[in-house]
């Protein structure tokens, strides 16, 4: 069918009635106004254009008791249903489920001036209920939008002025996941977000991203292979209260060697079935998160060592390791022996729990 415009007459091809074309979502969806008027975001594919120069408009010709919108028409507010289909090479391609929040500048020239679209971009096969709260400088919340998204789409939240910025960059994202067949669940999700407000005011920082096709700040909010993978973990955690009183309670006791011992590989393939599809961040960022888990146990489990062995790699690993450390209290840690472990493990001791 020929292009569709606003003010474009049409007619529902699986549904009685028509009505007038009130917006363009995208290339494929368009937002319809019926006589009762509301709007109904339909695919141009379902829909039949009334064009009374074609031969055959008679058969359809239709009057619609609607004022043809201007073209100036404002932006409606959040949670319209402005949602389009992420592009199939994507989903096709990804390693990793992710979600995304997304900031494009419409004036993709001056990056730093102008409106901005902030999307919501589900880049996984969950269909996803959202809530989103905005937190002031009292640390209040406020709601700012709620809603769901489809599985491999992105959704167009608002569309704000510079000034409204504050609103977007510090609060709460809740997440609900529903798929129609699963082999387990996800837990919903619940996260503080962040963003400095001085990352919109250099151009630099505006770049160009397979999940929008244009120049905007992307940030990862949730990696759903990540969090799959998390909870896997805190399943597989030994209840306390299931077992014996001899037995050391926590996360911990799966890896002692000894009396208040333990050794724990933080090698990737030790703590995942499959880590082929994660991408290095996700990697790192699970194995960190590993390591908390087991010195927070070990702490609790009242032990007096652990060895973690993370390898040798780019040293990254170590590092990142070494950075957490030093936060913590009642602790010391050094190279672990190398006639034992190599050149790619730490000896913790817990001097606060002698």
């Amino acid at each position: 069918m020929s292009t569709l415009k606003v003010g474009d007459k049409v007619k529902f091809l699986n549904a009685s009635g028509g009505g007038i074309v009130a917006r363009l979502i995208d290339s494929r969806m368009v937002s319809i106004l019926i006589e009762d008027g509301f709007e109904i975001p339909t695919m141009i594919s379902e829909l039949i254009k009334i064009d009374a120069t074609e031969p055959a408009a008679r058969f359809f010709e239709s009057h619609y008791n609607i004022e043809v919108p201007s073209d100036d028409v404002e932006a409606e507010e959040p949670g319209d249903g402005r949602s389009s289909n992420l592009p199939g090479h994507i989903a096709a391609d990804r390693k990793s489920e992710d979600l995304y929040l997304a900031f494009v500048p419409h004036d993709q020239k001056w990056l730093i001036t102008g409106n901005v679209d902030i999307f919501l971009i589900n880049n996984s096969s969950y269909d996803i209920l959202y809530n989103i709260f905005s937190k002031n400088s009292l640390g209040h919340y406020s709601g700012v939008d709620y809603g769901s998204i489809f599985p491999d789409s992105k959704l167009l939240l608002a569309t704000i002025n510079r000034e409204q910025l504050t609103h977007w960059t510090d609060g709460i994202l809740q997440f609900l996941f529903h798929k129609e067949q699963c082999t387990s669940l996800l837990p919903p999700f619940n996260s503080e977000f962040k963003i400095e407000g001085k990352k919109f005011y250099k151009e630099g920082n505006y770049r160009e991203h397979s999940v929008i096709q244009t120049k905007g700040i992307v940030v990862k909010i949730l990696s759903l292979t990540e969090y799959f993978l998390a909870e896997e973990v805190m399943a597989a955690v030994p209840n306390p209260n299931t077992q014996s009183q001899e037995h050391t309670p926590g996360f911990i006791s799966r890896y002692q060697v000894a009396p208040q011992e333990a050794v724990v590989d933080l090698h990737i393939h030790e703590l995942v079935d499959d880590p082929s599809n994660l991408e290095n961040s996700e990697i790192l960022d699970f194995q960190k998160n590993f390591f908390l888990k087991c010195l927070d146990s070990a702490l609790a489990g009242h032990f007096l060592k652990v060895i973690f062995i993370h390898g040798v790699g780019n040293g990254v690993l170590r590092a990142a390791l070494i950075e957490l450390l030093k936060m913590q209290k009642g602790i010391e840690f050094f190279d672990a022996p190398m006639s034992k472990y190599g050149v790619g493990a730490l000896e913790i001791r817990i001097t606060g729990n002698q």
